[in-house]
């Protein structure tokens, strides 16, 4: 068991040091000093190396509980949960085939949709003239237990009137966008960032409105590389890891 070395807090700052411990600890699980079942230091050799009270140790504890990274056992003290799933993000990567892989049948759920317009930076993920109408259909999207993702994607209106009516009904934009004529699509641009959640996400997905949210956003396109939709998913904090592999 890695004990951790005497750390320093900042105490009259404005994030509390219960807080600052759980940050500290939460990169330490994150980066893998601890690993999956791990042990973590007790109550009393966090406060000693903290130079803090058990008391203050608690709740950062408790909030790591809550982020799913750790499991405490009676009586034998507090353990590294399993690592979050990971989504391999590839030129194929499909939330179709995410669910397969986690032996999942589809689950995806409309939840609105809405026109808009494409200003100069939409209009140049899609290859569209600025102005352009667009379809932007929201949904729920889960693969598994525990894995949901509240999911945004824009599509030119002209060319795909009906693409939400299809996903409704399909609960999958794989087969929807089959229906529509792309049986293959692929993915050419990803970006990840992350934010808090908007009202509607947080609610979706059952998380607190202070609790940070990844978003990936990308764009998916024919077999002939033209884009046919910008979409963005957001997940909540510490349910998926995003893994990226060189060629």
């Amino acid at each position: 068991m890695l004990v951790l070395p005497r750390r320093r807090v900042r105490r009259g700052e404005p994030v509390p040091v219960w807080r600052q411990i759980e940050i500290d600890l939460t990169f330490e699980i994150r980066t893998g000093f601890y690993g999956p079942g791990d042990r973590l230091p007790s109550e009393a050799e966090l406060a000693h190396a903290y130079g803090v009270h058990r008391h203050t140790v608690r709740p950062a504890l408790a909030r790591l509980a809550a982020a799913g990274l750790v499991v405490a056992r009676q009586g034998k003290g507090v353990f590294v949960a399993q690592r979050p799933v990971e989504y391999a993000v590839t030129r194929e990567s499909k939330w179709s085939e995410f669910e397969q892989r986690l032996s999942a049948s589809p689950d995806g759920r409309l939840l609105r949709s809405s026109l808009r317009t494409a200003n100069a930076e939409l209009a140049g993920l899609l290859a569209l003239a600025p102005g352009t109408e667009l379809l932007m259909v929201e949904t729920l999207r889960r693969a598994g237990s525990g894995v949901a993702a509240y999911c945004y994607h824009v599509f030119e209106r002209t060319r795909f009137l009906g693409i939400d009516a299809a996903f409704k009904r399909l609960r999958s934009y794989t087969p929807a966008l089959a229906e529509f004529g792309h049986p293959s699509f692929f993915r050419t641009s990803t970006w990840i960032d992350c934010r808090l959640p908007r009202a509607d996400e947080a609610r979706a997905l059952a998380i607190p409105f202070d609790s940070p949210v990844m978003v990936m956003s990308y764009v998916d396109a024919d077999r002939d590389g033209a884009p046919i939709l910008f979409g963005t998913a957001v997940f909540p904090n510490g349910k998926l890891r995003i893994r990226i592999d060189s060629p």
